[in-house]
């Protein structure tokens, strides 16, 4: 849908069409990607030559680098804030090639952000239930600030959209607000729906470790009163 759909033709002449189908890339996309474990149906389906490929590409320096969670964060925050609010957003619009890699870019690092999020998949650097709240609370604070700053604009940000706004579309104002608001308001559900997943899971963890520790304390009440009855019966044997 966000590269192969009319919101991709427009989305070189509405500024609220282009914001779109990046909304599709890093919010949507993504997390669907990777709540359905990739790395593992691949394991899963791969011999033992290719099981060794992931092997490597997952344990790499490399990987184990970009997929710190701050590494991720931060390149997730600095390369959607360049194609959203940059000059480089309107070269994308007018060449296709430079429009092929803002797409690749902004997927890539999204499923990085999105990873240590999610956790479906084994992580390099796994998070508790806590530090993952934070993770994508921050996230979603930052793209609120953002947001809020650049709605508050009174002049066009990207000339060329002004300038190739089709004469039934919106005015460049317009345009520019609309785009914001899909920004904001689509990613700060995405972010709720990600944080009501991420704390019912936590709820669900907490539950799980409560029952193991309760079965622990079982088994051990358990094994003192057969000690008591063992050792009751010595003392009782004539």
């Amino acid at each position: 849908v966000a590269t192969q759909s009319p919101l991709e033709h427009y989305g070189n002449q509405l500024l609220w069409a282009d914001f779109g189908g990046m909304l599709l890339l890093t919010m949507i996309a993504p997390p669907l990607i990777l709540l359905g474990s990739p790395l593992t149906l691949a394991f899963r389906a791969s011999g033992p030559r290719g099981r060794a490929r992931l092997r490597r590409f997952y344990r790499g320096r490399s990987m184990r680098i970009i997929a710190m969670p701050i590494v991720a964060w931060l390149l997730f925050a600095v390369v959607t804030y360049a194609w959203q609010f940059m000059g480089i957003t309107e070269d994308a619009a007018a060449n296709v090639f430079v429009r092929d890699v803002q797409q690749l870019s902004l997927l890539a690092v999204s499923l990085l952000f999105w990873w240590p999020a999610l956790c479906a998949d084994p992580v390099a650097w796994r998070m508790n239930h806590p530090l993952r709240v934070l993770y994508v609370a921050v996230e979603m604070t930052h793209k609120g600030l953002f947001g809020g700053m650049f709605l508050s604009l009174n002049t066009p940000v990207h000339e060329t959209f002004a300038a190739n706004t089709p004469a039934w579309g919106p005015s460049p104002m317009m345009d520019q607000r609309l785009a914001i608001l899909v920004l904001w308001v689509g990613g700060s559900l995405v972010f709720l729906v990600a944080l009501a997943g991420i704390a019912v899971s936590w709820i669900r963890y907490e539950a799980r470790q409560s029952h193991r520790i309760d079965r622990r304390l079982d088994a051990l009440r358990e094994a003192r009163r057969q000690r008591a009855r063992a050792l009751g019966g010595a003392f009782d044997r004539p």
